[in-house]
């Protein structure tokens, strides 16, 4: 597999157009790009999930990258039970399913539970075996199959970087470029599979990414951040009936960051459901980082760029997420200075 020994590379630093970085894609998803098993597929997905958590070189560490992946794994193979390579004469698995049967089997896990059920230290424990095993092969080779365009990496220190134009253009092709590599995906555990197995594939290995337990943004941002109303329509929330709402919906960034959750009344929360919240209220969550930025230890916060968070809501319009919401019988200022523009002239 082309790239797979490299302990380090550079991505290619040139103009390259649009074309190019398709092709970059291209290449992986076709016949040409060797796959033993998924782990390109995995790996992929591992990035693109944690987009928005790079640091301000577009860094990204092998434990982010490899705990998603670690995670992505436990439930497609512990959960769904799917395997990730043919079958061979010695029924060997990957390194990979040794290593999360194993883990099961050491943390006495009976019956298949979700990957967020896990304890942290426990989720520690078994990422970092994973990514012992797995970064020998799987960051090279998707290094290579992407022509050197899409990241540098180090597997001593244990990082990539994402190449800047690179970046620019997964963000702004992000829908369009997981639906690819979940459908390849899909194909190739179709053929390695039984079929009963793999009925819904494309749901599951979109949901194989956790969905965290919200409960300890709500008192976060409650009690030591003072939300005591809800963001869009402003009525007075109690802890006991108030969601935590992702103002980029979930289903674009994938991860749950504070500088993307906000408390919301029942009703608001239901309604917005998976769209976009109007531009306003953009502005105001900005504002909103700002204030936590200022009172909260880097944690909370870590990485957080407001310019970054306006890019984020452009791209996922970009990516199709157009229908705008606001709450019905809300003016918002830009409509209140509109409305009073007009009684001025009238």
């Amino acid at each position: 597999m082309s790239g797979f020994n490299l302990n380090e590379g550079r991505y290619r630093d040139k103009a390259v157009p649009e074309d190019e970085l398709w092709s970059a894609f291209s290449y992986v998803f076709s016949s040409k790009s060797k796959k033993d098993s998924t782990y390109k597929f995995g790996f992929l997905k591992s990035i693109i999930d944690n987009l928005y958590n790079v640091d301000s070189n577009l860094r990204l560490t092998f434990d982010q990258l490899f705990g998603k992946f670690t995670e992505i794994y436990w439930n497609l193979i512990l959960k769904y039970d799917l395997r990730q390579k043919a079958v061979t004469n010695d029924n060997r698995q990957t390194y990979l399913e040794q290593i999360l049967h194993s883990s099961a089997e050491k943390y006495e896990i009976r019956e298949p539970i979700p990957y967020e059920s896990l304890t942290s230290q426990m989720m520690l424990d078994i990422s970092h075996q994973v990514k012992i095993k797995c970064k020998r092969n799987v960051v090279g080779a998707l290094f290579e199959d992407t022509n050197r365009l899409f990241y540098s990496f180090s597997r001593k220190d244990e990082w990539i970087q994402i190449n800047p134009k690179m970046y620019e253009f997964i963000c702004k092709h992000k829908v369009v470029i997981e639906k690819l590599n979940y459908y390849e995906w899909a194909r190739f555990l179709e053929k390695v599979n039984d079929e009963s197995k793999t009925v819904y594939l494309l749901t599951k290995i979109d949901e194989s990414s956790k969905r965290n337990d919200l409960s300890v943004y709500r008192q976060i941002l409650f009690d030591e951040f003072e939300s005591k109303n809800c963001f869009y329509c402003g009525k007075t929330v109690t802890p006991d009936k108030v969601h935590v709402d992702h103002f980029i919906p979930w289903s674009f960034i994938k991860d749950d960051n504070l500088w993307n959750l906000v408390l919301a009344c029942p009703t608001c929360n239901e309604k917005k459901n998976d769209k976009l919240p109007d531009n306003a209220f953009l502005d105001i969550l900005i504002e909103r980082n700002n204030k936590i930025v200022v009172k909260s230890s880097s944690t909370y916060m870590k990485n957080y760029k407001s310019r970054t968070l306006s890019y984020i809501y452009g791209w996922a319009r970009m990516n199709g997420y157009n229908r705008i919401w606001k709450p019905s019988g809300i003016l918002l200022n830009t409509e209140k200075r509109s409305n009073n523009e007009n009684e001025i002239t009238s």
